[in-house]
């Protein structure tokens, strides 16, 4: 009598497994779905840091690029802004003295800038990676956008003889590609003085 009424009390396992199968296919879907996820994320942003390190590349090549050329040449054409017109532009927003797209004393490398036949290209290394990345989707132009803008600064030296001329230029170079979500821009600044006006002409093109 006492086993026959623990029989029936004792609850059926009907359907349990199939329900602990399910809930262990879905926890292991969730899983697969996130680690797919993360590695979609993982190479875009391995991606993009590729990116950014070819427009580094290319903006510094253009940097060694322009010490070797002279302080009078073409592709220093003074923006006509002085350090006032811009005191109050914030660089990086892509918005007035680092916009790319236009505006006074822009210079673009691909069409104002063109190496004549057997002189030394302003690009060296990057140039190879530039020109293998092709055509942007976004707006059928170089994947890689390559302009600057000049700026005549006063000499702000101890020398007092010296003090406010305009020796030298503070160039902005912009280099600019698309992304998933728009586009990136690097800017970077250098500098080229002019030997005739920097150390009242006693210093050489070397020298400085």
């Amino acid at each position: 009598m006492r086993a026959s009424s623990m029989l029936s009390v004792r609850s059926s396992p009907r359907g349990t497994t199939i329900i602990e199968a399910m809930a262990a296919m879905l926890v292991f879907t969730v899983g697969i779905l996130g680690v797919m996820q993360m590695n979609v994320l993982a190479s875009g942003q391995n991606t993009l840091a590729l990116h950014q390190t070819t427009a580094n590349r290319i903006a510094r090549d253009l940097t060694d690029a322009f010490e070797r050329l002279p302080y009078d040449h073409p592709a220093f054409q003074p923006s006509g802004l002085t350090p006032d017109d811009i005191a109050d532009d914030k660089i990086g927003d892509g918005v007035g003295f680092d916009d790319i797209e236009g505006g006074p004393g822009l210079i673009n490398l691909q069409q104002d800038i063109m190496a004549p036949a057997g002189i030394r290209p302003m690009l060296s290394a990057a140039d190879a990676i530039q020109t293998a990345e092709g055509m942007s989707p976004a707006d059928d132009k170089p994947f890689y956008q390559v302009a600057w803008r000049s700026l005549r600064v006063p000499n702000t030296g101890s020398v007092e003889a010296e003090r406010g001329k305009l020796d030298s230029l503070r160039i902005l170079i912009m280099v600019r590609f698309p992304t998933s979500s728009g586009f990136r821009q690097v800017n970077f600044w250098t500098i080229k003085y002019n030997p005739e006006l920097v150390c009242a002409g006693t210093c050489t093109a070397l020298e400085i």
